[in-house]
């Protein structure tokens, strides 16, 4: 049978589902659905798909494609997390809410990354079992394939125990029999250690670069030793604490160090000069940068509808379908920038002023409450006539925006005045995520990728396990002050191993905001809950109560995991909910 390019990729997913979903498809594919007999037509087995180079090449396609899908980074599945740090603020239907995360919750149920990741791995499993049997593909296109299913995986499990702890490791594609894929958890201990070991092989497999480009999506030997380096430092933290891990935490600590120092004396890998190029959806397939990332519209032809989330209220300029305003930066945790960071650099990461595209008073400017106090500051103001409140505070934070008739003088100190209708917004947007290339188009045309690792995350990891394990040591400063530098703040220096620690955590969160990083991060350092549960330090917020708690974001120690979907608990016997859920 002559396969075309579409037919080859028909029967490649389904060679690669699991075979329950197979079978609800072959009765879907029969003219007569009295008739359930397969043709050749219609399916392939994934012992006889692995003929050639571009079929193995197109399997691990297939391996890769639920990280941009709704149980993966499109939107729902990642609700979970998005909101649920010290950092980042969410309207309160989203983020399991004010209060966390609870039982039953729709983007933990049908979406959730629960199916995305075991999706990956199953997958995974058929091209790691297959090509490595096959005589007919090629020695370098099996190292590379069976490094890129590994790598997978790897990210697969690791995405997994640190949101649900203990889970089944499944490591052989799925052949239905009387146990029909029962299968109980597995320890954490344990499921660290099989992503530890998936990420050694994977590097030594991957390549340092690809002849073309593929726009980081998938990972090259460098990749694999920065997300080893990640998993080594978590494996050293408090989530594994009781567990058999923790008794090796040095050995750990120096694991993570080597791996990192892999990363760092690879001569394909450096920082942007500019942090702002790093988030630019026209240079970001090229970024020495960034190791891995999931890709966004122009690879997938979907993408996310995470950007507009992100992009503030009203914003047609900035985003495929209009920004929502649904996610900014915590007023609190703003404030703890230093002015002069790039990484906060007005209307270039942080938005002070941009456009309402549609209002009923036409299109109107809006400043960030900022802007506006700046220019009060400065004595251009006349006067200012709040009008249209469509703005409120709940939950330590501010949503919405108002309207107001502003005067301003022309000039400072100029009697020639400009009267308009303007917006006022008190949110905090970062413009990490903006696509103007997508404006006009729909909230999926986004062609933003999100970042899973990059170099400046590696040095990081790099500078804390080099101070837990020897001290601040000068390469330990080396480390940390490459990022501080391309921020344009001054180095650090004279600090002991307890202040270097609290540095390394406050320059993780201001490298990383936005990108789905801080709540790991605060289990890992054992900080999620004293976080969680302070008070604002915003005057305004000082009093709000959450829960009958005089906290931001009340959280109890059973919401350090996720609860399991009722959809495996059911199809799995063995499998247990997570405690409090």
């Amino acid at each position: 049978m002559k396969l075309n390019s579409a037919t080859t990729r028909r029967l490649v997913l389904r060679a690669l589902w699991p075979a329950a979903a197979l079978a609800t498809l072959g009765m879907a594919a029969c003219r007569d659905i009295t008739n359930l007999d397969e043709s050749a037509a219609t399916f392939i087995s994934p012992d006889k798909f692995f003929q050639n180079d571009a079929q193995a090449i197109t399997a691990v396609n297939g391996v890769y494609a639920p990280l941009m899908s709704w149980n993966g980074w499109k939107q729902p599945a990642q609700h979970s997390i998005m909101c649920d740090d010290n950092e980042m603020l969410c309207w309160n239907w989203m983020g399991g809410g004010f209060a966390g995360q609870w039982a039953g919750q729709w983007y933990n149920q049908d979406n959730s990354t629960w199916f995305g990741d075991y999706q990956m791995i199953e997958r995974a499993n058929v091209v790691v079992e297959n090509v490595a049997n096959s005589s007919a593909i090629s020695d370098a296109t099996k190292k590379a394939s069976t490094g890129q299913a590994l790598f997978a995986r790897g990210y697969a499990y690791f995405d997994l125990v640190r949101r649900f702890g203990g889970v089944p490791i499944r490591t052989k594609s799925y052949v239905p029999d009387e146990n029909l894929g029962k299968q109980a958890r597995s320890p954490v201990d344990s499921v660290f250690l099989q992503i530890a070991s998936d990420l050694r092989e994977a590097a030594g497999l991957l390549p340092a670069t690809y002849a073309q480009p593929n726009g980081r999506g998938l990972p090259t030997k460098a990749a694999a030793w920065g997300l080893l380096a990640k998993v080594y430092l978590h494996m050293a933290g408090e989530e594994v604490k009781n567990t058999s891990l923790a008794g090796a935490r040095a050995a750990y600590l120096d694991s993570a160090r080597l791996a990192a120092q892999e990363v760092m004396n690879d001569n394909t890998v450096r920082l942007e000069a500019n942090y702002k190029d790093l988030f630019d959806v026209a240079k970001q397939n090229t970024s020495p940068e960034i190791l891995f990332a999931v890709q966004g519209a122009k690879v997938n032809l979907n993408g996310s509808n995470i950007p507009p989330f992100t992009i503030p209220q009203g914003d047609c300029t900035l985003v495929g379908g209009c920004g929502l305003g649904f996610l900014s930066v915590r007023e609190d945790f703003y404030k703890t920038f230093d002015p002069a960071d790039k990484r906060v650099e007005p209307n270039v990461m942080i938005a002070h002023a941009w456009e309402y595209t549609a209002t009923k008073y036409g299109k109107v400017r809006v400043l960030a409450q900022d802007s506006l106090d700046i220019l009060n500051a400065r004595g251009m103001v006349v006067s200012d006539k709040q009008f249209d409140w469509q703005a409120w505070t709940e939950g330590c934070g501010a949503f919405g925006t108002r309207f107001d008739t502003l005067t301003l003088r022309t000039a400072p100190g100029a009697t020639t005045t400009t009267t308009a209708v303007v917006g006022v917004a008190r949110p905090v947007y970062m413009l990490k995520y903006a696509d103007p290339s997508a404006a006009g188009a729909s909230e999926y045309a986004n062609s933003n990728n999100f970042i899973i690792i990059r170099y400046a995350d590696v040095l990081l990891v790099f500078a804390e396990a080099e101070n837990e394990k020897n001290g601040p040591t000068a390469a330990a400063y080396a480390a940390i002050n490459q990022v501080r530098t391309r921020a344009g703040l001054p180095a650090l220096s004279g600090l002991d191993q307890a202040s270097f620690r609290q540095a390394v955590w406050q320059e993780r969160s201001h490298e990383l905001y936005g990108e789905f990083q801080a709540r790991f991060d605060l289990i890992r350092e054992g900080r999620y809950l004293t976080e969680m549960n302070k008070p604002s330090t915003i005057a305004d917020y000082a009093n709000v109560t959450v829960s009958g708690q005089k906290v931001c974001r009340p959280r109890q120690e059973y919401q350090e995991l996720l609860n399991i979907p009722q959809r495996e608990l059911a199809a799995n016997p063995l499998m247990t909910q997570n405690p409090g859920y």
